[in-house]
């Protein structure tokens, strides 16, 4: 199994679940206000630098993980430049 960390602009993620959602995968957790800065900038929710991030997660089999890698690509080559979308991903040895 994999955990997959998504890190994606806020207004975007509707896309993001809609996609995954259409693969079979319903099981998700979401944090939406999140802030930070990276490659394409700062997103600190305030005047100056605005903009927040909703970080999804989910666990998934090892089979599904291309097509998550799919999702994430596509939604990345509809972003503007100014906006990111990465992912991570992580082994799960077990689930409680």
């Amino acid at each position: 199994m994999k955990m997959v960390l998504v890190v994606c602009p806020e207004g975007r993620e509707t896309e993001f679940r809609d996609s995954i959602e259409k693969r079979g995968i319903h099981a998700y957790t979401e944090i939406r206000h999140a802030i930070g800065e990276g490659k394409t900038g700062k997103r600190l929710g305030t005047h100056i630098w605005p903009g927040e991030s909703v970080i999804i997660f989910m666990v998934i089999d090892d089979d599904k993980k291309a097509e998550i890698e799919h999702v994430v690509r596509q939604c990345q080559t509809a972003l503007f430049p100014a906006e990111g979308m990465r992912a991570f991903v992580m082994p799960v040895e077990e689930i409680l």
